[in-house]
């Protein structure tokens, strides 16, 4: 099932201006009215970055009143990123590589 389309757009509104150079890799989805914020680093984030994407995440969950809640994972890799249906993964970012 495609990520709403909504949940993206206030995804890519809430990180204008937040990206890192460390950040990869951006998605999100709503499953089960938890919103579910990924963001891939390709070195251990900064102290400014985490806040930046928690500063991002309570932008999300403010134009979504009906989710529970939002879960914020944080990965580090520099491996291979995912292959996956972007569409259905809820995509956001992707740092050209």
């Amino acid at each position: 099932m495609v990520v709403d389309v909504g949940l993206r757009i206030s995804a890519q509104s809430a990180f204008l201006g937040l990206i890192h150079p460390e950040m990869r890799l951006i998605k999100i989805k709503c499953i089960e009215r938890v919103i579910h914020l990924t963001v891939v680093f390709s070195s251990q984030p900064t102290e400014k970055a985490i806040e930046d994407v928690s500063v991002a995440a309570t932008e999300i969950i403010a134009d979504f009143p009906d989710a529970k809640k939002i879960s914020e994972n944080i990965i580090v890799s520099d491996g291979p990123l995912p292959v996956e249906d972007l569409l259905e993964e809820g995509w956001v970012y992707r740092r050209a590589e």
